[in-house]
């Protein structure tokens, strides 16, 4: 089987490519020149870009071989997520994995502005010792607003009550709970936040609040602002203002609304302000934290999964433990019930019964459409199109919760009209096959399994068995299960390797057997 091939654009750690490199052929740079990357996409079935590329619609169409688009950081602003849901193509990234770093990136440069570190720096450096000069501020019983109470959000909180802070946050997305947990003050506006911010930092995505002059004039008189999250949130040029007024203390920027900033930059010219280039998620173990997610996802996408960590899918916040059966047993019921039912009839309907997060279940209807419709179709059919690709087929999926259920174990039943239903059960982390079209089964799903449908009659087994032995393929367990009324019976192998399509066709040479299905 061809390896695939993995192009990584831009620096990444290298326990990453080092996992990426068992699976598959990696082409890694330490910068590929912007203007080769359309050159040469079409090439690769999984591309990793950081800060430096972008893959808008016009890169990214008629690039059939590509799957998968990863963004090593926590990000996807240059990328479009619309475009890559359109052609299927997984956009993965690493969400929280350089949160340390970035929430310690921010309290350096609130540090170094209280402290005039970078000050008294260039001042020792000139022969200078005037400590008088550089008399500066405690972090300590000083109020911390933040915007944005993500991961780095709630790692900044956490940091801030070490140093014994009064921390206030603005999220209309979080929960109440989430800021009772982190015992942060919950603020209902900008415009509320601002005057009990001593420092404002800000750690939103590019689609969060711009904070333009309006709101940062109502920050108190020698407020510090530090941005670390992205570049073009605030007005820069308005925090030069502010810094010439003397309303603002200082000012932290790790990101700029142009990066580099240009040399007429105007927060160059003023000492309190403190500039570094984009180093929030610059350190050792943030890019081995970063290199390794991203490495899994892309990982896991190429091998057909789901990863935890995809962007353009509804990915629920279950442990990877919970993510994985849940994943493998919408699969295995979809396909198991679109391989016996080439004719679907609409709509179809998923029972749940058991135990089932509510935010579990659209991205696990997803998953069994797109299980259903990649035994149907030709072309790329995953749970990134799946909604799209349903609506072209006129494929419709109803949900039911079957009500309150003791049972521990969570079952999925797929059902068209009353004869042709799949189900399975997730029991100890295992997909258990429990009925198929009336025809009652009891056994854990296997990775590579063959099944036939046949005349209940005699020497049927064996002549399959017979069969599947003359091309060395040994047999794991044989499970059977029969309808009486339709003197029918159907039997599942569970084989060390794929059936080739010559034993299939021979199988179906047999007299007895009527379908021959290959998973």
């Amino acid at each position: 089987m061809t390896r695939p091939r993995i192009l990584i654009t831009e620096t990444l750690g290298q326990e990453g490519i080092d996992m990426l490199r068992e699976v598959a052929d990696v082409d890694a740079y330490d910068l590929l020149p912007k203007e080769q990357l359309p050159e040469i996409l079409g090439d690769y079935d999984a591309v990793i870009i950081r800060s430096a590329h972008r893959l808008p619609r016009e890169v990214l169409m008629n690039r059939p071989r590509l799957k998968v688009v990863a963004r090593a950081g926590s990000g996807v602003d240059n990328v479009d997520l619309k475009a890559c849901t359109e052609f299927g193509i997984a956009v993965v990234n690493a969400p929280g994995a350089n949160a340390i770093a970035a929430a310690e990136q921010a309290f350096g440069h609130m540090l170094t502005i209280l402290r005039n570190i970078h000050l008294g720096d260039a001042h020792v450096r000139e022969g200078g010792w005037n400590r008088k000069k550089f008399l500066g501020g405690e972090l300590h019983d000083r109020r911390l607003g933040i915007i944005g109470f993500g991961k780095v959000g709630r790692e900044a909180a956490r940091i801030a009550h070490g140093f014994r802070m009064t921390v206030y946050a603005y999220d209309p997305f979080v929960s109440d709970e989430i800021f009772q947990a982190h015992n942060v003050t919950r603020i209902d506006s900008l415009e509320e936040l601002m005057p009990v911010s001593d420092i404002l930092t800000l750690h939103t995505p590019k689609s969060g609040p711009q904070i333009g002059m309006d709101l940062l004039s109502r920050l108190p008189k020698g407020a510090i602002v530090v941005n670390v999250a992205r570049g073009g949130m605030i007005d820069e040029a308005a925090l030069a203002e502010l810094l010439d007024m003397g309303h603002l203390l200082g000012v932290g920027l790790d990101v700029f609304s142009q990066e580099p900033p240009p040399k007429d930059f105007p927060l160059f010219r003023h000492p309190r302000a403190v500039l570094t280039p984009h180093l929030g998620g610059s350190t050792q173990e943030a890019m081995t934290g970063v290199a390794v997610m991203t490495a899994k996802g892309v990982i896991a996408a190429l091998q057909g999964q789901t990863p935890p960590n995809i962007v353009n899918v509804p990915v629920p916040p279950l442990t990877p433990d919970e993510f994985g059966i849940l994943d493998e047993g919408a699969r295995v019921v979809g396909r198991i019930f679109a391989q016996m039912n080439k004719t679907l009839t609409v709509p179809l309907v998923l029972t749940l019964k058991g135990p089932i997060a509510k935010n579990a279940i659209p991205w696990l209807k997803q998953t069994v459409i797109a299980a259903v419709l990649s035994e149907q179709l030709d072309g790329r059919v995953n749970a990134v199109n799946a909604l799209i690709k349903a609506e072209e087929q006129g494929l419709k999926l109803l949900v039911e919760e079957a009500g309150p259920n003791q049972a521990p174990a969570l079952s999925l039943r797929l059902e068209g009209h009353s004869e042709t239903t799949t189900e399975v059960v997730l029991d100890n982390h295992v997909p258990r096959l429990r009925r198929i079209n009336g025809i009652a089964m009891d056994l854990p799903w296997p990775k590579n399994a063959l099944m036939t449908v046949h005349n209940d009659a005699p020497g049927v087994v064996g002549k399959v068995g017979t069969l599947v032995g003359q091309y060395n393929i040994n047999i794991g367990n044989l499970h059977l299960g029969r309808d009486e009324k339709a003197h029918q019976a159907l039997m599942i192998l569970s084989l060390d390797q794929t059936a080739p399509e010559e034993l299939v066709r021979d199988l179906k040479q047999i007299p007895e057997i009527r379908q021959v299905f290959v998973f």
